[in-house]
């Protein structure tokens, strides 16, 4: 005979709903897995991707990089699922000494071997910041990493990446941008991205975690390099015009859009005065 009190209805479910939860999320875990175990094989960029198209995304990526990291070129840097290895081969290329790569897939990690003499991790990103110490980096980049997590993954990640940055560190963002109407393909093409943000999103996020200064940044896709590149410059700017003046009919407001499909966002670590450092 048990001595235990009857469940109520409401510990049933409770009961209930938290088993369902838990089913939900190993469901989610297993689609994850099988969706990244073939990502370089089937990913709209990895699964194409020959050497030649490798290298010229790779000078694409070396102006953005110039804008976004550190002016400290001997900090530790962290690519927070750094794939095949750009974004390490671009920081390599601007004179970045200490750079580490973590990713789940192997098979990236091979490629990035090959283009980059960063220390490379075959691991969880999130359970090498767990393992790292306070403040054991000078910037993080979490380049179309943060729109894959679910909402208390999200929040885990952020509180490590605040822990693991050095006062005034820098964390630099790129995830697609909720306040861009050409966002759509960017979003909808991956199976397991789960938000669109915006810069407002990363204030609620990071400014109760020691972040000061957010800075959203616009880049626009093209740069001038010749007569095509110049056209397709002026096209773009042309339709941002546009795309302003119809929101400007909506709003009233002119200033501050950032438009491209991307969001580009480097948020600040206060300073161990507790000021923001720029």
């Amino acid at each position: 005979m048990s001595l235990a009190a009857p469940e109520t209805e409401t510990q049933e479910t409770e009961t209930h709903t938290k088993a369902n939860g838990l089913a939900e999320v190993s469901e989610l875990d297993q689609f994850k897995h099988y969706i990244y175990g073939n990502y370089h094989e089937t990913h709209v960029i990895f699964g194409n991707d020959t050497e030649t198209d490798w290298q010229r995304r790779l000078q694409g990526h070396v102006p953005v990089m110039r804008r976004l990291l550190p002016p400290n070129k001997t900090g530790a840097i962290l690519d927070f699922g750094c794939g095949d290895g750009l974004l390490l081969a671009a920081a390599q290329s601007l004179g970045y000494s200490d750079l580490t790569g973590v990713d789940i897939s192997g098979a990236l990690l091979q490629t990035a071997a090959r283009h980059t003499s960063a220390k490379l991790r075959h691991a969880d990103g999130l359970e090498l910041l767990k393992t790292s110490p306070n403040g054991a980096f000078e910037a993080i980049i979490a380049f179309d990493i943060l729109e894959h997590l679910t909402r208390p993954e999200l929040l885990a990640a952020s509180h490590e990446i605040a822990r693991t940055l050095k006062p005034g560190g820098r964390l630099i963002i790129r995830v697609p941008n909720g306040g861009s109407a050409y966002s759509g393909q960017i979003y909808w093409s991956d199976l397991t991205h789960e938000r669109l943000f915006t810069r407002e999103a990363f204030n609620q996020l990071l400014q109760p975690l020691g972040f000061g200064l957010i800075e959203a940044v616009e880049i626009p896709p093209v740069g001038v390099h010749g007569l095509k590149s110049g056209l397709q410059a002026a096209v773009w700017h042309m339709f941002r015009a546009l795309t302003v003046l119809r929101i400007a009919s909506e709003t009233g407001q002119v200033r501050g859009h950032i438009l491209t499909a991307n969001l580009h966002v480097i948020a600040h670590k206060d300073g161990a005065d507790g000021e923001e450092r720029g």
